[in-house]
């Protein structure tokens, strides 16, 4: 998850995103995936994303976002059986 930023310098960065598309818009006869890494690299270059992680890496928001999740459906489990066991209570 990229959380951005405003660029250092907001002309220059304009300047090389239009050269980018320019250069690699797919209808200018461009490849579109090569327009979207080139976009991500200006974006990288003027600090409005930050730099790419490892395949596998995850940031400290994704790890609390999966246990909280996790934590929910454990508790969403645990829950359910003691309905089930009050209801048979009966």
């Amino acid at each position: 998850m990229n959380t951005r930023r405003e660029p250092r310098d907001p002309i220059a960065y304009k300047k090389d995103r239009r050269q980018a598309v320019l250069r690699h818009h797919p209808d200018k006869g461009g490849d579109p995936d090569e327009l979207f890494r080139a976009l991500e690299e200006v974006d990288r270059r003027h600090g409005v994303i930050g730099p790419a992680r490892g395949e596998g890496s995850a940031t400290a928001e994704q790890v609390a976002a999966v246990a909280v999740t996790a934590l929910a459906g454990v508790a969403a489990i645990g829950f359910s059986v003691a309905m089930s066991v009050l209801g048979r209570r009966k």
